[in-house]
């Protein structure tokens, strides 16, 4: 019997991928990844919450890993808020896909249908539950959210750190259960 409440278990089960010749493959943790969700995971045992900056390499599945994890908490627990900040439209769109394609795959029953499925939200009003993706440039961006989960991903290459600082970065309070992770690649 699958732990539903277990990443680790419901991702190789539950989530599809797209491999590097665009087939659809079981979600099965890489070594980077693997890495990644063990620290994580001690952090949150730890300390009640995550607050994480990971400089990554390329094409280590790291976002990939990031969006399945805040996907799979917002489908298991109720009233999450999931925010996803890239640095770039194209980069948006292609984390998003990822997000949808676990959403669109899941065997029927396993979720309720989003209330709201667009170009930028997966809305789930039975749990009260959703996942955002927004792209770095506005200054006002996120300012009237309140989030559990926030993704910023490829933060190095962001031009308006300071305004992200004060903003989206603010819609995560302090407390248990929150995560905020910050991943890049190296600019320079």
């Amino acid at each position: 019997m699958i732990n539903i409440y277990d990443l680790e278990e419901f991702a190789p089960s539950f989530f599809k991928i797209a491999d590097k010749s665009g087939n659809l493959t079981a979600f099965e943790f890489n070594r980077a990844q693997k890495h990644v969700h063990a620290r994580l995971e001690e952090q949150l045992l730890l300390l009640g919450y995550v607050r994480a900056n990971i400089l990554k390499g390329r094409q280590q599945g790291i976002s990939t890993y990031i969006s399945g994890r805040f996907f799979h908490k917002s489908l298991t627990i109720p009233g999450t808020q999931a925010f996803i900040l890239t640095h770039m439209g194209d980069a948006t769109r292609s984390l998003f896909a990822m997000t949808k394609r676990y959403n669109h795959n899941l065997p029927a029953g396993l979720a309720p249908k989003p209330d709201k499925d667009n170009e930028n939200q997966l809305l789930f009003n039975k749990l009260n539950s959703g996942y955002r993706v927004g792209t770095a440039g506005s200054k006002e961006i996120g300012r009237s959210m309140t989030n559990q989960l926030m993704h910023l991903s490829e933060y190095a290459f962001y031009d308006n750190h300071i305004e992200i600082k004060r903003g989206i970065e603010q819609t995560v309070a302090d407390i248990a259960g929150t995560e905020k992770i910050k991943e890049s690649t190296a600019n320079g």
